[in-house]
């Protein structure tokens, strides 16, 4: 019985200060980075250079392979799929819907474009894609068409994207 208690007492602790956490990071959230080169306060998505200030409420899933908000289940992921489709000099264009919106975006000096693709009438997908002559990489999200404002939400956090090459 102590052992529970015990365990029960260390996750709510664990709690307490992982809710610490998020209401500082949604307090830091206007002013990103002081440099192109600052990570410290992005999050990096899992074995790659690729680092982003999540909007608030998504975590990483395992199972989605990608940061994922519970509340209105929208995904932020890094398409590993598309990257490696690229770097084989395979196509990477794929018909996913009608594309709604399209903008070009520089992420940490390299060229890139947002495409907004509406999936039906209640789901869009929202693709970035940036590179260089020698690569290109891919972050796509999907969210509900009842949310404006998770797209607003998504849409700015993919500008915050930065890449810190090792």
């Amino acid at each position: 019985m102590k052992s529970f208690f015990y365990s029960f007492l260390f996750v709510l602790t664990a709690e307490a200060c992982n809710n610490d956490k998020a209401e500082k990071q949604k307090k830091n959230t206007a002013g990103i980075a002081a440099n192109k080169n600052d990570t410290a306060r992005l999050t990096n998505f899992p074995k790659t250079d690729i680092y982003i200030q999540l909007p608030a409420g998504f975590t990483w899933d395992e199972t989605a392979s990608g940061f994922y908000r519970d509340k209105d289940g929208s995904v932020i992921r890094y398409d590993e799929f598309k990257t490696m489709r690229y770097a084989a000099n395979m196509p990477v264009e794929e018909s996913i819907g009608s594309l709604t919106n399209r903008q070009p975006i520089t992420i940490s000096g390299y060229n890139g474009e947002i495409k907004t693709y509406q999936l039906s009438s209640t789901g869009f997908k929202i693709e970035l894609s940036f590179g260089a002559a020698t690569f290109t990489e891919f972050i796509e999200a999907t969210y509900f068409t009842s949310q404006e404002q998770t797209e607003k939400d998504i849409l700015s956090a993919l500008k915050t994207i930065q890449v810190k090459k090792k």
